[in-house]
């Protein structure tokens, strides 16, 4: 049994040897881009999207905070039942 072992060994170990083929991406895409300015591209536009978000919840965050939705409930018109015009309160 450890005859067939020694006498196999080698060969198991040659035949046990796998060829790969290394693919490399290319260095320039379709439109002359390297990976790099690729991205530094998608870089750019995550950062835009960031800005446009904190712009966007700021703004939301300035329409909606109490003091503006206070002040702006004090200045709606208000219709007198008992003489049928609107006057602004506040």
């Amino acid at each position: 049994m450890v005859g067939t072992l020694a006498a196999f060994a080698p060969a198991g170990l040659a035949a046990a040897q796998v060829t790969t083929v290394e693919t490399l991406p290319p260095a320039v895409d379709a439109d002359g881009r390297t990976a790099d300015e690729r991205i530094d591209q998608v870089v750019v536009l995550l950062r835009i999207l960031g800005a446009v978000l904190v712009v966007g919840t700021a703004g939301y965050w300035w329409r909606t905070r109490p003091a503006t939705v206070e002040r702006l409930a004090a200045a709606e018109p208000v219709l007198d039942e008992w003489t049928g015009s609107t006057e602004v309160v506040g």
